[in-house]
């Protein structure tokens, strides 16, 4: 059951960042969380603070994945305020691995169907091709088409940046068909289905 709350909070939090349906994910994250603390009970407040500090880290590094430490220090926090909260260390990791497994289900259920970072940003993308519509006359917009190369700007994991051009390069939020792609590497467009974009190595 509480192993289930907190599948629910994650669940909500990958919703809150991957859809456009962030205050209502965000809604989810809060309710659930607040459940599941509630039925496990706490003494004090240092575990929700703990918790909540982890899973904030663990968010900017999503949004900034260049940065590692943020990452690293979330999930301690967070696995260490869970064990503050129960008591147990075999119950915290099955709770959370529960949940883990769960969320990512979920994560890779969105992905597949087209939902990304991207969203957050409001599909740069479109922005990205107005831009180069508008100085058209000086220089022919880059088509965004299969087989079109560019580089990594940010580590896709699977959604990221890519530059396309190289003159008036144009950055383009894509997505990775290959799982993971490290930064300042080649890619090519595999497909491009509206404003969503699947890119592959070289």
């Amino acid at each position: 059951m509480e192993g289930l709350l907190l599948a629910i909070g994650f669940i909500g939090v990958a919703i809150a960042i991957l859809t456009p349906l962030a205050k209502t994910g965000f809604t989810v994250t809060m309710l659930s969380f607040l459940a599941y603390f509630s039925v496990i009970g706490i003494n004090t407040w240092l575990p929700l603070v703990l918790f909540t500090a982890g899973l904030l880290l663990i968010i900017f590094e999503i949004f900034v994945p260049e940065f590692g430490i943020a990452g690293i220090s979330g999930a301690l926090f967070l696995v260490f305020g869970l064990y503050l909260t129960i008591g147990d260390f075999g119950t915290t990791i099955r709770d959370l691995s529960l949940a883990i497994v769960i969320t990512s289900g979920v994560v890779f259920y969105l992905v597949r169907t087209g939902y990304s970072l991207a969203n957050v940003n409001k599909l740069v993308l479109n922005t990205d091709v107005k831009g180069n519509q508008k100085s058209a006359v000086k220089q022919p917009a880059i088509q965004i088409e299969p087989g079109l190369e560019g580089v990594s700007q940010t580590p896709l994991r699977p959604s990221g940046k890519v530059s396309f051009g190289t003159t008036d390069s144009i950055s383009v939020d894509v997505l990775s068909s290959d799982g993971y792609i490290s930064k300042d590497v080649t890619v090519v467009i595999e497909k491009v289905l509206g404003t969503k974009v699947l890119v592959r190595k070289k």
